[in-house]
């Protein structure tokens, strides 16, 4: 590493402004064309910290200004610099000074924004998970459930034939169909 990176990198370390932080290391990357994990590397971070970091270059001026006039945490800032839309930063940034919003509710608000999904309902409880896998493994599947507030995944593994796979897919896929049916004919 040349003199010049490693300077650059201690500043980096020793920035405690995180929009000049942001700076310096966004000009290292472009003008030394060092990749993120190398940046990450050398100043001690993991990579998707540093990509946080990055990320509050593309928020609005008068977001900054809220910043440095102490109005709004920097922890609002890392959530609400993962919105695209500036405009929609400037929303949810009033909207959290109006309504003196907490890091959990602005988390809420930017992923209704980023995903068109608002935050309701529970998450199935560990013990139906475990109860549903238990019944699985029975019948010799491997199941994984993954829920997240935006999205839901159910993934069956069957080993066997094709004879035993389809039987067991069909049976599955008939339970969905059927409550498809009854959807429509409640509709």
């Amino acid at each position: 590493m040349n003199e010049e990176i490693g300077a650059t990198i201690e500043k980096i370390k020793a920035e405690p402004d995180f929009f000049k932080k942001a700076k310096l290391i966004e000009s290292i990357k472009k003008d030394k064309r060092i990749t993120l994990q190398e940046v990450a590397s050398k100043i001690g971070l993991k990579p998707s910290y540093v990509s946080h970091i990055l990320r509050l270059l593309k928020l609005p001026n008068l977001i900054l200004d809220g910043y440095y006039s102490q109005l709004i945490p920097l922890s609002h800032l890392f959530i609400i610099a993962r919105l695209n839309d500036q405009k929609q930063m400037i929303e949810i940034y009033e909207k959290v000074l109006s309504e003196d919003l907490t890091t959990i509710k602005t988390e809420e608000l930017v992923r209704e924004a980023l995903f068109k999904i608002k935050d309701e309902g529970t998450h199935i409880s560990k013990e139906e998970i475990s109860e549903f896998i238990r019944n699985a493994e029975k019948e010799g599947m491997t199941v994984r459930i993954v829920q997240t507030r935006v999205r839901g995944k159910l993934v069956f593994e069957i080993d066997g034939n094709l004879a035993r796979t389809s039987t067991e897919l069909r049976r599955v896929m008939e339970v969905y169909a059927k409550r498809q049916r009854e959807n429509g004919e409640k509709a």
